[in-house]
């Protein structure tokens, strides 16, 4: 019937808005991964904010020689030889209650409070006593008005010799507030350095015990190691001692280039910061070195103005407060970074917050004040920690390494992303390795070799293989695969030699059949005369297999491999990744690459064929490089397959953060890495972004390979579009 401009009206009403619908629905898909790609950057992207800091309004107090601040950032402690305990509001200077006791006022000496507000006392009466601090709040009150100071004194131990200074104690075998059973200190006294060991609740005055030193050194700063077993100290001449100190042996030393003015610890009591009188700063580690423990410096900060008068810890992260009488600092133990830094104005205590949130700087003679406010809540994440090797407590050179969590409060995070994406190309590559060529090889026979009738039964086997989901794929991978390479290991890398060696010996009784049996049973069906083949293949390896590993390998292949080239053979390694990875990428390789070379025109074949050359020679170099392009598609949609896999890297492999590329070690990926880790990720933590950090990573690495794989695509297709 012919049309009528009403049917013609309503059929271009009809195609504007499936057009309309198309298009939108087009950018409605690129405005969804466009939307999520920008969230999931403002989700990573305070990784790397600058920290924030802020001078809040000073305060006036009694001049004091020691200072320390609550958790809570609200109330700060002052120690003073006249007037003891001092606590007092940090928003408004109110003072808080304290009770009295404790030692009998004017002290005669004392330490500064540490970061868990603990301090030595020596009240007028030469009894020595151990301070730590706590609060008695009403039930649910968050006003510090209302608290009221309780320090509990431990101790009343007498003194049969007041020292002239306190340089460090130790509390050893305790746990909580009346948990200290002994004490180590270390003091200067008339007679030099001098050091006792006593119970807190001892009768007796503790016998002081001279610290055996070479006369040529001058000792300027000690500090007891986290065990009291070691001593260290730093000396005037520039060196740093770890030092015994029951005979004064020198177990090992280390040049610092200046004199040392004062030591302290980072959170875990592992790492030794060393401030010197020219303001170097530096942080050295204990290492085990052919079973002799050695010190080491592995770390360096920017130089101060001034001598380093002290350190304080945060007691949540690596960072520490250091401080001249002309400069404050904070700064980050591992990545080295400054977070903060002020001026000051004369010499005093200082103090940091438990949660490094918080800065207070007094001056020993005004008693002024100051606070800062410090925002850094991502401090242990840098550039270089992300993607360069980095020095960690406990290792003894720089090296890329990711563990999130540890056994205890005092563990460092390390999140290098380096061994993450090296997995994830490992593993990719192993898949690839194994795909690859089955699949594309398997493709070019289907399509120009095989008979229809095989073609038509082999294709929809294949595709079917791609339904199978990636946990089945994983759970087979890691549960019988794994156990079975592991047992079978020399016959799978015999097996391919085998079957090879057999068709070659074969294959010469092929011609020798009778021509008619080979048009009516060989062109097409070949892959079937392979089957018996594949299966004799399997007999042969199953008895040359132990004979090889008894003879040349000495009986165990893991034993072997452990001696001979220094290679671990773990269960689940990146073997078994590739074989399970390549079981879900050969169903996506083989059917693009198949409709590719099918699609390839039959004139170009005849042509070919018609010039003499053979159907394997037509194939090879006619009809591949006539599909390239599409080949090369279906190699890309692969890759990017492999790349983003998760279940089966998570099931299939041991999920180890190592940079190994062996085929018998395990790996962890990108996106396995996200799966485990992120149900132990807190809201907005610094393991919560770095894991958006590397969706994001994953993101970008997808996108980029499929902008290279389109732009070869195109190449390839230009090339070969003239044929």
């Amino acid at each position: 019937m012919p049309s009528t401009p009403s049917h013609q009206a309503h059929a271009k009403r009809i195609d504007r808005i499936m057009a309309f619908t198309i298009s939108g629905g087009g950018l409605l898909i690129i405005g969804a991964v466009v939307a999520m790609l920008l969230f999931i950057l403002k989700e990573s992207l305070p990784l790397f904010i600058p920290p924030q800091s802020k001078a809040l309004a000073p305060l006036s107090a009694p001049p004091s020689a020691g200072a320390w601040l609550d958790e809570s950032g609200q109330v700060a402690v002052l120690l003073s030889r006249s007037e003891g305990l001092k606590a007092l509001q940090v928003h408004g200077g109110s003072p808080l209650g304290v009770p009295a006791g404790g030692p009998l006022l004017p002290w005669r000496r004392f330490t500064s409070l540490n970061a868990r507000g603990e301090a030595l006392v020596i009240g007028a009466d030469d009894r020595l006593f151990l301070a730590r601090l706590a609060w008695s709040k009403p039930a649910g009150e968050n006003d510090p008005a209302q608290w009221t100071l309780e320090p509990h004194w431990q101790g009343g131990l007498p003194l049969a010799q007041v020292p002239d200074e306190i340089l460090h104690f130790r509390t050893l075998e305790g746990s909580g507030l009346e948990g200290a059973s002994s004490l180590r200190i270390l003091a200067r006294t008339q007679a030099g350095l001098e050091w006792f060991e006593s119970p807190l609740d001892a009768a007796a005055a503790p016998a002081w015990r001279p610290l055996l030193l070479d006369l040529s050194l001058h000792p300027s700063a000690a500090a007891w190691s986290a065990d009291g077993r070691d001593l260290f100290v730093g000396t005037r001449e520039g060196r740093l001692l770890d030092l015994d100190p029951e005979t004064g042996a020198v177990l090992s030393s280390r040049e610092f280039e200046e004199p040392i003015q004062s030591l302290g610890f980072a959170l875990g009591q592992s790492s030794l910061l060393v401030g010197g009188a020219g303001g170097k700063l530096g942080a050295f580690q204990r290492i085990r070195v052919n079973e002799v423990f050695q010190l080491q410096a592995f770390h360096a900060f920017p130089r101060l103005d001034g001598p380093v008068l002290g350190f304080q810890a945060s007691q949540r992260d690596k960072r520490f407060l250091a401080w001249t009488p002309r400069e404050a600092v904070v700064d980050h133990l591992t990545t080295e970074r400054r977070l903060f830094s002020a001026r000051l104005e004369g010499p005093g205590p200082a103090a940091l917050a438990p949660r490094g949130d918080l800065i207070l700087c007094a001056n020993e003679a005004t008693g002024a004040l100051r606070f800062w406010s410090l925002d850094a809540p991502h401090p242990d994440v840098s550039f270089g920690l992300l993607w360069g090797k980095t020095h960690y407590e406990g290792y003894e050179k720089p090296e890329y390494v990711w563990q999130s969590t540890g056994g205890s409060d005092d563990f460092e995070p390390k999140f290098s992303l380096t061994p993450l994406v090296f997995g994830t190309l490992k593993g990719t590559l192993y898949a690839m390795l194994f795909a690859f060529p089955l699949a594309v090889l398997g493709a070019l026979y289907t399509s120009q070799f095989a008979t229809p009738r095989l073609r038509n039964s082999v294709k929809p086997t294949i595709e079917i293989m791609a339904a199978l989901p990636s946990v089945v794929l994983g759970f087979l991978g890691g549960l019988v695969l794994a156990p079975l390479l592991e047992r079978m290991a020399v016959e799978v890398f015999v097996y391919p030699l085998v079957v090879l060696v057999l068709a070659l010996a074969i294959a010469p009784f092929w011609g020798r059949l009778p021509l008619p049996f080979r048009n009516a049973f060989g062109a097409g069906r070949e892959v079937l005369w392979m089957v018996p083949v594949l299966l004799a293949s399997v007999w042969l390896t199953s008895l040359a297999g132990p004979w090889i590993e008894r003879v040349a390998l000495g009986g165990s292949y893991r034993t072997w491999l452990q001696t001979a080239l220094g290679i671990n053979y773990d269960q689940r390694n990146s073997l078994v990744v590739g074989f399970a990875m390549g079981f879900a990428v050969i169903p996506i390789i083989f059917t693009i690459s198949e409709d590719a070379l099918s699609s390839v025109p039959k004139s170009l074949t005849s042509a070919s064929l018609a010039c003499g050359a053979s159907p394997w020679q037509t194939a090879w170099r006619v009809v591949l490089p006539t599909a390239s392009p599409g080949i090369f598609s279906a190699t890309m949609v692969g890759l990017g397959r492999a790349i983003g896999e998760t279940m089966i890297v998570l099931m299939a492999t041991g999920n180890t953060p190592i940079m190994d590329w062996s085929p018998f070690n395990g790996m962890r990926t990108l996106s396995a890495n996200i799966a485990v880790e992120i149900p132990e990720a807190p809201l907005h933590g610094t393991l919560y972004r770095v894991l958006f950090l590397a969706a994001f990573l994953l993101f970008i690495l997808t996108f980029l390979l499929n902008t290279v794989a389109e732009l070869v695509r195109q190449r390839l297709r230009r090339r070969y579009e003239s044929i």
